[in-house]
C-alpha cells in the first residue's frame, strides 16, 4: 500500500453505477478505528529497518492513522502494543471547552489472546468495568481508575506473549492475581461513584435554581418601579425561596452523608433529576404561600407588611428545605379546616421473641 498516493485517490471523482461523477470524503478525515491503528502499528513494527527504524511508507501509514484516531478520541497518553500480533491497548483524553475532558480506554486484544479463555474472560471484566468508569466517574477518580485498568490489560497482554502463559498453572496463579487487583479497582469504583454520583446531582440542582432566582430578580425590578404589586412580589419571593431551600437542604443532607443516589442511572439522568429539586422546592414554597394568604393555615403577624413578608419568606424556605415540613402543615390545617383531624400514627408493636423454626423431618415416601 502506497500511503503517500492514498489521499490523492481519494480525493479524486469516481463514477458511480450510473455513470455519475462522486466526491467521496478526502481518507485524512475518515477516522479510524483502534483496531486498525493497532495493525497500521503491527505492520510497522515489522517493517523496521536497523539503519533506518522510523521512516518508509508503514511508518507514514502509521502516523497518519495515529492522527487520524487522535483527531476523534484525543491524545494518546498510554499505550500497550504487543509484539508478536497486532493486539494493544490505549488511554485517550480529549479536551472539552465546557465538559470535563473525556477519558477512554480502548483495546484490541482478541490476536493475542485467541484460544486462552480465561484471559479473554478477564479482559472481558476489564472492558466492561472501563465502560462503567467512564459513565460514572468523573475527573480524578475516572483517570486513575482508567489507567489502574489499562495497567491489568497491559499486564494480560504482556503475559499472554510470554511463555509462562503455555503453563496452566501459571495461567491459573496469573489469572487469580488479576482478579485480586480487579477487585480492588471494583471497590474504588464504587467508592469514587457514590461521591460522584453526588456531585453531579449538587450540579444539576445548581443549575435548577438559577431559573426562580433569576424570575425573583426581574419581578423584584418590576417592582422598583412600582409595577408589581406587594403581593406578587412576595409570591414570587416565596417561590425563590422554596428553590433555596431545596438547594440547601441537598448541600446539607449530602454533608452529612445522606443522600444516596444511583450513579449508575447515568450523568445526564442524575443531573436532570437534581436540576428538578429546586423547582419542586419553589412549588411547595408557592404553595405555603398561597396557603398562608387565604388563611388555609392560620398565622398572622398583625397589620405589618414588611414583617408579613419576611414571614411568607421564612415558611417557604422551610417548605423547600423540608418537604415532608411542608406537607404536614398544609394536610393538617386543610383537615383541621373540615373539622377533621389527621389519624395519629399507631406506634409500631414490639417485637416478640420467635422460637427458632424446627428443622423439616423426612417423611417416608
Amino acid at each position: 500500500m502506497n500511503a503517500g498516493a492514498a489521499p490523492v485517490a481519494a480525493d479524486a471523482p469516481q463514477a458511480d453505477a450510473q455513470g455519475r461523477f462522486i466526491r467521496r470524503r478526502p481518507e485524512k478525515h475518515v477516522p479510524v478505528s483502534f483496531a486498525e491503528l493497532v495493525y497500521a502499528h503491527h505492520l510497522r513494527q515489522q517493517a523496521l529497518s536497523v539503519a533506518h527504524p522510523y521512516t518508509g511508507a508503514a511508518e507514514r501509514r502509521y502516523r497518519e492513522f495515529e492522527q487520524r484516531f487522535e483527531r476523534r478520541e484525543g491524545e494518546i497518553v498510554s499505550a500497550y502494543w504487543s509484539t508478536a500480533c497486532a493486539s494493544g491497548a490505549a488511554v485517550t483524553i480529549k479536551g472539552r471547552y465546557v465538559l470535563p475532558p473525556r477519558i477512554r480506554l480502548h483495546w484490541a486484544t482478541d490476536w493475542a489472546t485467541a484460544g486462552r479463555p480465561q484471559l479473554d474472560e478477564l479482559l472481558y471484566d476489564v472492558e466492561a468495568r472501563a465502560v462503567k468508569v467512564g459513565e460514572v466517574l468523573r475527573d480524578t477518580s475516572q483517570r486513575v481508575a482508567m489507567q489502574w485498568l489499562f495497567t491489568i490489560a497491559a499486564h494480560v497482554l504482556g503475559f499472554a506473549e510470554s511463555p509462562s502463559s503455555a503453563h496452566e498453572g501459571h495461567v491459573d496463579a496469573f489469572v487469580k492475581a488479576q482478579r485480586t487487583e480487579l477487585q480492588q479497582v471494583r471497590t474504588y469504583y464504587y467508592n469514587a461513584a457514590q461521591r460522584s454520583g453526588q456531585i453531579t446531582y449538587l450540579a444539576g440542582a445548581l443549575l435548577g435554581i438559577l431559573p426562580p432566582i433569576l424570575l425573583a430578580v426581574i419581578v423584584w425590578l418590576i417592582g422598583l418601579a412600582n409595577n408589581a404589586s406587594p403581593t406578587t412580589r412576595a409570591g414570587f419571593a416565596c417561590f425563590a425561596a422554596g428553590a433555596v431551600g431545596a438547594l440547601v437542604s441537598v448541600m446539607s443532607r449530602m454533608n452529612s452523608g445522606k443522600v444516596t443516589v444511583d450513579w449508575e442511572f447515568g450523568k445526564d439522568t442524575l443531573r436532570t433529576m437534581g436540576s428538578l429539586r429546586p423547582f419542586v422546592g419553589a412549588v411547595f414554597g408557592l404553595a405555603v404561600f398561597f396557603a398562608l394568604k387565604s388563611g388555609v393555615v392560620d398565622l398572622t403577624l398583625g397589620g405589618d407588611k414588611n414583617r408579613n413578608f419576611y414571614f411568607y419568606v421564612v415558611f417557604a424556605f422551610a417548605a423547600g428545605f423540608s418537604e415532608r415540613l411542608a406537607q404536614d402543615m398544609l394536610l393538617g390545617s386543610t383537615l383541621e379546616k373540615m373539622g377533621k383531624k389527621p389519624d395519629p400514627v399507631p406506634a409500631p408493636a414490639p417485637l416478640e421473641p420467635q422460637p427458632p423454626e424446627a428443622s423439616p423431618s423426612a417423611t417416608p415416601g
